[in-house]
């Protein structure tokens, strides 16, 4: 994964930022004695691999990211077939709405992704190799489908890629509102 990217205590603060989040701790809210005693390190600490908490805490998100990119794409990898890898692609969906719902909420509230955007807009490299790295995967799946030719190469690979992400997403969007569905 990613760790080689970063040194030990880089690591240990990614990790504690992210732990705290899982918590349900607003990251709005976070302060950097909460990090440090997350990440059981010094508060000066953070100060020398960061510029700000708000750095630190973008960093995280974005090690979080892609973190859970290679886990998705190794889980998905493992999978023998079309239907077996597209069903792990809706299973590892459904966990990262149950889990890591709040955190998403947080981030895309009232004004809430604005102060991290500054950050965030800083490793742009980073989102566009993660969204490499997601198409990828949705290669690999379309491979599949290929080869067990549950999948045509008559249309464009354009709208093989809309039909698969189209399908996941309506699935993420479901999933995401169903509690919200009172039929």
């Amino acid at each position: 994964m990613s760790h080689d990217l970063y040194s030990e205590k880089q690591v240990a603060i990614f990790k504690g930022i992210i732990d705290l989040m899982e918590k349900g701790i607003n990251p709005y809210s976070i302060k950097v004695s909460d990090i440090a005693k997350a990440a059981n390190i010094g508060k000066g600490t953070i100060y020398d691999y960061f510029t700000s908490k708000e750095e630190a805490i973008s960093q995280a998100i974005l090690f979080g990211i892609r973190n859970e990119i290679e886990v998705v794409y190794s889980r998905v990898k493992d999978k023998e077939g079309f239907k077996e890898k597209f069903y792990e692609i809706l299973h590892i969906i459904a966990e990262c709405i149950d889990n890591n719902i709040y955190i998403f909420r947080v981030l895309l509230s009232d004004g809430g992704i604005q102060k991290f955007y500054e950050y965030l807009s800083d490793y742009k490299h980073d989102l566009s190799q993660y969204i490499t790295r997601i198409n990828q995967i949705f290669d690999h799946l379309l491979e599949t489908g290929f080869k067990e030719k549950v999948i045509c190469r008559v249309e464009n690979s354009y709208y093989r890629y809309m039909a698969i992400s189209s399908a996941i997403m309506g699935f993420s969007q479901y999933f995401g509102y169903r509690n919200f569905n009172h039929e």
